[in-house]
């Protein structure tokens, strides 16, 4: 907010940072607890020039006492570097100094300055308990990514998290792209009723929000979303949202924000919703990114050369262009995607451990109700392409891990299975509002016997351990998941009483969300709102847009 980032591209990677030319000094004012602590990241770059080195000279000066001063030395060959600085005891306010000593050339660039405040939460009144609660979509992240599950990359953070909570290991998104995902969990109902299907679509305007129903209960809202534009207010989603805010930071840096704001409202009830968007596929030139990982890197583990770029198209174009046969496949793309999809995941795990070690620090960690999850997974030629347009189970399910308050119910593990519109049930039981409207269930409650449901276009309808498709480009199909979890069997042919009970089932679901509409007043058409030229080249470039 006060030094001002801009996008920068750095051996393949989109950052946000303040670049500081050489002698330049960046300015703000900080609010200090009694022993905080300073985080700077960043890099040193000196472009095509030989490695050279150089200091970064950060100053405090308190209001009263005596300033801190120290010198940082920085190396160009170093990559990307973290330091955290202990200011001693500086509490109140201070003027914060970090002037850039670099050779001709060079150029700081600042991915984080982050003050850790250390002020315990105060405890509620006696006998009173915090209603804290805070959501946490990781974008793209599939139900096998983390390492717990087997998956390819190291998550100790995710991993820790899922001990201390109740872990759902058959837990399905409402959708297999962002905008209609995303709709569900902040409404609690199924795409057909919130109507957010379609590229300019926006959330019914006559539905209540998850957040706008919290905060009618008395909570304090916010939220940080990353700049994919399917996420933006004009789409419906800062309904509710005292503060709504989208960034371009990346995950460690959408840590360190919300960290900032939960701390602010440690002594209020809450809820805060935190969206990343690693390891979503990305733009620029590599289809997946995470710090360390370019081209050079990719060449050195896999003996492929320029990897990222194809035919003209590169990043996430380039995996949209391989799905659909428009430019031709190698045979080390799988390996590479996946390796690098899961640099990704290791990534964003870092920076979430980050926001929850501070969290654990500060005394709001045992009242917090913590719920993790994703809007959609990622295929990786399971069924015979990359990215996240089919339903299939590799990109409908998701991690789901929620920790209660106090310790409850960690170390569980439920198979029963959970959906996208099940978040807003469990959040407004946790803070005590009604739920009887909602299709969902508090997944606090006992677990029965449930059909599931998802898709926006073509649907799939999950019952007694069946799957069928239903009005997509194919015929609609069914898949037995119990003998065949890797719906490799079409089954629509030789049991077609079983299809079309699960038609049923969907037809009944879509005449339910028509009444619903009917009641609350809705419009007869969805809302719509016209893609702006910069919306569509952005969405260009994620490879939503051709």
């Amino acid at each position: 907010q006060v030094l001002r980032p801009r996008e920068v591209l750095a051996a393949d990677e989109t950052w946000l940072a303040v670049s500081l030319e050489p002698g330049e000094v960046a300015t703000a004012t900080l609010d200090l607890a009694s022993r905080p602590t300073l985080t700077l990241a960043g890099c040193l770059d000196c472009g095509a020039a030989a490695p050279a080195g150089g200091q970064l000279r950060v100053t405090v000066r308190p209001d009263s006492g005596r300033p801190f001063e120290r010198r940082l030395e920085l190396d160009a060959s170093a990559g990307w570097w973290r330091r955290e600085l202990e200011l001693g005891r500086l509490g109140g306010g201070a003027a914060l100094e970090l002037a850039a000593e670099l050779p001709a050339g060079c150029v700081l660039r600042l991915s984080e300055a982050a003050v850790d405040d250390r002020r315990p939460a105060p405890r509620p009144a006696a006998g009173g308990r915090r209603v804290q609660l805070l959501l946490i979509s990781v974008d793209t992240l599939r139900r096998d990514a983390l390492g717990a599950s087997g998956g390819g990359a190291d998550t100790p953070a995710l991993d820790r998290l899922a001990a201390e909570s109740e872990v759902f290991t058959t837990a399905y998104a409402a959708a297999s792209w962002t905008k209609p995902s995303h709709a569900s969990m902040l409404t609690g109902f199924h795409p057909d009723t919130h109507r957010a299907l379609m590229l300019d679509q926006a959330i019914d305007p006559a539905l209540p929000t998850l957040a706008g129903r919290l905060r009618g209960g008395g909570l304090a809202t916010g939220a940080l979303v990353y700049d994919c534009t399917w996420l933006s207010p004009r789409w419906g989603f800062g309904k509710g949202f005292d503060s709504y805010r989208i960034t371009r930071r990346r995950a460690a840096g959408q840590a360190a924000a919300a960290a900032e704001w939960l701390l602010d409202h440690r002594g209020e009830d809450f809820f805060f919703f935190l969206h990343t968007f690693e390891p979503h596929a990305d733009f620029n030139i590599l289809p997946y990114e995470a710090p360390g990982l370019n081209r050079a890197v990719i060449a050195d583990r896999f003996g492929v050369a320029g990897f990222g770029c194809r035919g003209g198209v590169c990043a996430a174009q380039l995996l949209a262009a391989l799905s659909q046969g428009r430019v031709p496949g190698e045979p080390a793309d799988r390996q590479v995607l996946r390796s690098s999809y899961d640099e990704g995941v290791r990534y964003v795990d870092g920076a979430l451990g980050l926001l929850f070690d501070r969290l654990r620090g500060s005394g709001l960690w045992d009242e917090l109700l913590v719920v993790v999850t994703s809007d959609h997974g990622e295929e990786f030629l399971e069924h015979g392409g990359y990215g996240h347009e089919s339903l299939h189970e590799e990109v409908l399910r998701v991690p789901l891990i929620v920790k209660w308050p106090r310790g409850r119910r960690a170390g569980l593990v439920t198979e029963a299975p959970g959906s996208g519109v099940d978040l807003a049930p469990t959040l407004l039981a946790a803070a005590g509002l009604p739920i009887d409207d909602l299709p969902g269930r508090d997944l606090g409650a006992p677990p029965a016997a449930r059909v599931l449901m998802a898709g926006t276009l073509e649907r799939t309808v999950i019952a007694d351990g069946l799957k069928g498709f239903f009005g997509g480009k194919a015929p609609d199909r069914l898949f037995d998941l119990d003998a065949d979890p890797g719906e490799s069997v079409d089954l629509a042919a030789a049991r077609p009483a079983d299809l079309q009970r699960l038609a049923a089932l969907l037809d009944r679901e879509r005449r339910a969300a028509l009444e619903l509409n009917r009641r609350l007043g809705s419009a007869v058409g969805a809302e719509r709102v016209e893609l702006s030229a910069a919306e569509r080249e952005r969405l260009r470039a994620f490879g939503y847009l051709e």
